[in-house]
């Protein structure tokens, strides 16, 4: 039975590559390397930002505790921020599993010689 499913999972990733595009973030692809290796047998598509529920949560040193959401759709969310571009910004990106809002997020923004942002 293993046998069977080895093979399967390799014929799937033969198959031609397809791509999915989204306004504002570019085009992805289930071709290598995010599809059909080893380490990634199944060619899945990623799929949409609203879908999943895409969120940017920016801490500053002004709110190190609690985050503002940033709209991609919205730019005066980022102007009615308080992002400042004269700041060091640094990005945390969580696993798929994670939403951003758990603690460890935080607790990252807040270690010492960091700047805060998320």
């Amino acid at each position: 039975m293993l046998i069977f499913w080895t093979i399967t999972l390799f014929l799937l990733g033969a198959a031609k590559g397809k791509e999915v595009c989204y306004e504002g973030l570019g085009c992805f692809s289930d071709t290598e390397p995010w599809g059909g290796t080893a380490i990634r047998p199944l060619k899945i598509l990623p799929w949409s930002p609203e879908k999943i529920g895409t969120r940017f949560l920016l801490y500053t040193n002004e709110n190190p505790n609690n985050f503002q959401i940033l709209l991609l759709s919205d730019p005066s969310t980022i102007e009615a921020s308080n992002f400042q571009m004269d700041r060091k910004t640094r990005f945390i990106i969580h696993g798929f599993i994670d939403k951003g809002d758990e603690s460890w997020v935080t607790d990252m923004c807040k270690q010492p010689g960091a700047s805060p942002r998320a």
